[in-house]
């Protein structure tokens, strides 16, 4: 199966140069060393058992364990992710374990592409989410890494023209479907002139 629709152009494909860490590969870490030092402080502060210390050690022991493999998996799908740019769509192509997978979204649905770079000739492109998605992404964002709810293009070489092209087409896209529904009336809208 390939993923571009009849008339579709293909206008720009990659993948990622490399991981990039950021906080939320890490915040899962800091929160297990907070919890281990808070029942340090509990065993010292109540003179509780040593026993209690250790199983304290215990469980948040098998936490980081769970939270290593969460970034080892996320490493391997973004090892296995190709990202395109059409004319209409962003798409995401995973190929990997169980097969290939497509996931896209309009680029008319888009908000306007940021980059962020990283020094290297690479940089991240991202769609200025509101405070409000970003912190749902938070809790999708390990599973599965390549189809975060929030679309970006990770570690991508020529970051700013990929960003220009996303622009230009997500304009081109946008009127388009404008014109589609040109005769419709927008939900929500009264038909009755203003009184």
């Amino acid at each position: 199966m390939y993923p571009l629709a009849e008339g579709e152009q293909l206008l720009w494909s990659g993948r990622p140069q490399r991981y990039v860490r950021r906080y939320r590969d890490y915040h899962y870490y800091l929160s297990v060393a907070i919890l281990l030092l808070g029942g340090v402080v509990l065993t010292a502060r109540f003179d509780l058992q040593l026993w209690n210390l250790l199983g304290w050690g215990v469980v948040l022991g098998l936490l980081i364990g769970t939270a290593c493999e969460r970034n080892r998996d996320r490493r391997a799908f973004v090892a296995a992710t190709t990202y395109l740019v059409t004319d209409r769509r962003l798409i995401f192509v995973s190929q990997g374990e169980p097969g290939i997978e497509f996931r896209w979204i309009g680029l008319a649905d888009l908000r306007p592409p940021r980059v962020q770079g990283h020094g290297d000739g690479v940089g991240t492109i991202d769609f200025h989410p509101t405070a409000l998605e970003w912190l749902k992404d938070q809790g999708y964002r390990s599973r599965p890494a390549w189809v975060p709810i929030l679309p970006e293009l990770m570690a991508v070489p020529d970051a700013a023209q990929v960003a220009a092209l996303i622009t230009r087409n997500g304009a081109d896209a946008a009127a388009a479907v404008s014109q589609g529904s040109g005769s419709q009336r927008p939900e929500g809208q009264d038909s009755r002139p203003d009184a």
